[in-house]
């Protein structure tokens, strides 16, 4: 949709400044005819009226054709060569196009340009009229009807000089039009400074029209998806201003070499120049930034189709997600060291692409460097494809980075320098954010996995082959199998398992109250009650192989749990179940100073905030005699229950920056509510907020 211009309630900024003069009633001009001022009288009568359109591209070539004859007649008068012409094909192809000129408007616009005086004011008073005459329609429509009629008559004249010598009539008509006296200045800087040179005035005012149709021509698109246009179209009626101006003043500038008067000073002639070189600098600036936007756009538009909707080979697909070209620079084969072209190392092959920045972490380069070495003990038709996002400008300090990471790798990588141009639909339709990014693409395109980093923190080489039904099957496992055992070097926890003990897994990141924990959890275990009916285990999460804290393990366990909820979310959903309940209430206790979570054997039981897990050892005389009745884990579970209902504190849940899916709805691990969604994720169980 076009964007439509509108007066601004203030001056706008200035886009061009004309240089002081010395001459006192020229500086005064000057200074008085500012852009500021020259805004506030375009925009007290007019607007951007499309009540009458033309078709711009086909005046734009007719002036082309007329001038550029017109110039190669002038170039063979000057150095002396007369006869006919011999056009070139393309000069011909152009003057077949057909236009359907207001004859009326162009002969009032083309008296308008007649025989005024020189000077800035006159110049101004005449490109005002001239808006006048153009009311009714667009602002670039206004500056090339303009030029047409300044190529019309500057046209007319060297055709009649062309043919008078063999027309009469043409002899007689280029007599009375005094073209003889033009003829005269082809030999001076002004005339080329006018009309004669390719930086010459006219040809700025043509090339700046070329330049206000194109940004008109992508106004057809979104501003969203162009965001530079709304920018570039809020300069067009100042620059249509300053085009219509500059045609005037070369017009004024011709007449007077026909009329052998007084020329336009030399000054204002250099200002003009100077004032349009600024102009093309402006527009150039905008359509290399809206092109870059729409090649963006397109590109987009193709990866869309090609990977979700017409499945398209790999090897074309991922040339254009990174160079937005059919072909890209050699991936560098990590097992090789060498160059190897996408189309010789991804045909027929899976292809993971892990998409990071160079901030990603050992743990998960550990954990695809297993992924890969499976792959290749398999001998799968699997590739990795390492994407480094880097952002500009590049930095010594990224260089190395790249390289140390690349050295590392066994699989292929992007080079350092490639800018990545499917960034859009990488960040939109993958949704990249902070953390590492793994999607799976089959030989066609066809996303497989559309984030598999959750997969393979959590089960590793078991996701392999990183489908939907593979997922499911290892989401059958017992949470606490797939994401607790891992992270205790507790050397009998697998007979435990095996015999279905009662084991409490606990953490936290207060020391007081692990050792607090551990206190009471001995006092219970040795307890009469306890022991004849089943003792039970206590394994502490977040010990290395020697015993001692070790903070890395920790991250790794957290962001497992994270793993193992957004997967069981997207595949599943994220709707209120048992299991994700209760990882969900696990992971809302990752600030706590404690936390517990009661299984027997590998199978889940609670999950439990570490303030209320101390208050139910506190009271243990209070339920112990359940034990004769019932056996442990349920009088546990029991008794942690009572204490619940009875206690009341927000559950707060942070989401990481994730990239790929996340869920955006999300049930309270403790009530029925959803939990209200912003930067976190929060729930208060219908209390007041804590």
């Amino acid at each position: 949709m076009a964007t439509s211009l509108k007066a601004p309630t203030t001056a706008p900024m200035p886009l061009l400044h004309s240089k002081q003069s010395t001459n006192p009633k020229v500086e005064l001009s000057t200074r008085h005819y500012s852009d500021d001022l020259v805004t506030g009288h375009i925009y007290a009568k007019h607007r951007d009226d499309d009540t009458t359109k033309i078709d711009l591209s086909s005046y734009i070539s007719v002036i082309e054709n007329i001038i550029g004859i017109a110039d190669q007649i002038t170039d063979n008068v000057h150095r002396g060569i007369e006869g006919r012409l011999v056009h070139p094909d393309a000069a011909l192809t152009t003057s077949n196009v057909v236009i359907e000129p207001p004859l009326c408007i162009l002969h009032r616009i083309s008296s308008e340009l007649s025989c005024k005086a020189p000077g800035i004011e006159k110049a101004h008073e005449t490109t005002l009229q001239i808006f006048e005459i153009l009311a009714n329609y667009p602002w670039e429509a206004k500056a090339v009807l303009t030029l047409i009629a300044f190529a019309t008559d500057y046209g007319d004249l060297w055709h009649l000089h062309h043919y008078s010598h063999v027309d009469p009539l043409a002899k007689s008509l280029a007599i009375i039009k005094r073209v003889a006296s033009l003829k005269k200045h082809l030999d001076s800087l002004r005339y080329r400074q006018v009309v004669l040179n390719p930086k010459s005035l006219i040809q700025s005012c043509l090339q700046a029209i070329k330049h206000m149709n194109e940004i008109k021509e992508f106004s057809k698109y979104d501003a969203k998806e162009l965001p530079e246009l709304p920018s570039a179209l809020r300069q067009i009626p100042l620059i249509t201003y300053w085009v219509i101006h500059t045609i005037v003043a070369a017009r004024i500038e011709l007449s007077t070499y026909l009329s052998e008067t007084e020329n336009q000073p030399q000054r204002y002639l250099n200002e003009l120049s100077e004032k349009m070189a600024i102009v093309l600098a402006v527009l150039e600036k905008h359509l290399i930034a809206i092109r870059e936007q729409h090649e963006e756009v397109d590109l987009y538009r193709w990866l869309v189709d090609h990977i979700e909707h017409y499945h398209t080979d790999i090897t074309l697909v991922l040339p254009k997600l990174l160079s937005g070209k059919p072909e890209t620079k050699p991936l560098f084969d990590g097992s090789s060291l060498k160059q190897v072209t996408v189309q010789e190392s991804l045909s027929g092959k899976n292809v993971i692409l892990v998409i990071s920045g160079l901030d990603i972490s050992n743990d998960d380069l550990k954990a695809i460097h297993q992924v890969y070495s499976e792959l290749k003990t398999r001998n799968a038709k699997y590739e990795i494809v390492w994407i480094p996002i880097i952002a500009e400008p590049y930095q010594e300090e990224d260089r190395k980075r790249y390289e140390y990471l690349r050295s590392i790798m066994k699989w292929h990588s992007v080079e350092f320098t490639t800018k990545i141009s499917g960034m859009r639909y990488i960040e939109e339709k993958w949704q990249l954010r902070e953390d590492p990014l793994v999607v799976v693409l089959n030989p066609q395109s066809k996303v497989v996995f559309s984030n598999a980093i959750h997969l393979i923190r959590v089960w590793g080489t078991e996701a392999i082959d990183f489908t939907n039904d593979r997922a499911k099957a290892l989401l059958r496992k017992s949470w606490p199998d797939s994401t607790l055992l891992k992270f205790t070097h507790q050397p009998r926890l697998q007979n435990w398992i095996r015999q279905e003990k009662s084991i409490l897994f606990y953490g936290g990141k207060d020391s007081k109250w692990i050792q607090e924990f551990e206190e009471r959890a001995e006092i219970l275990r040795s307890d009469p009650l306890i022991m004849d009916g089943g003792s039970f285990e206590i394994v502490r999460i977040g010990k290395d192989a020697i015993g001692e804290d070790d903070p890395s393990l920790m991250a790794r366990f957290w962001t497992t749990q994270w793993g193992y909820f957004v997967v069981k979310s997207q595949i599943i959903g994220s709707s209120a179940s048992e299991t994700t309940e209760d990882i969900l209430r696990l992971i809302s206790y990752q600030n706590e100073d404690g936390w517990v979570v009661l299984t027997v054997g590998s199978a889940p039981v609670l999950v439990g905030r570490g303030i209320l897990i101390l208050k139910l050892l506190e009271e243990f005389p209070k339920w112990k005699q359940n034990l004769r009745i019932k056996a442990f884990p349920d009088v546990f579970r029991d008794h942690f229950n009572e204490l619940a209902l009875k206690s009341h504190q927000c559950d707060r849940v942070i989401l990481p920056g994730f990239s790929g899916w996340i869920p955006m709805i999300v049930n309270c691990p403790e009530c029925p509510r959803f939990m209200e969604t912003g930067i976190s994720f929060k729930c208060c169980h219908g209390g007041a907020h804590m």
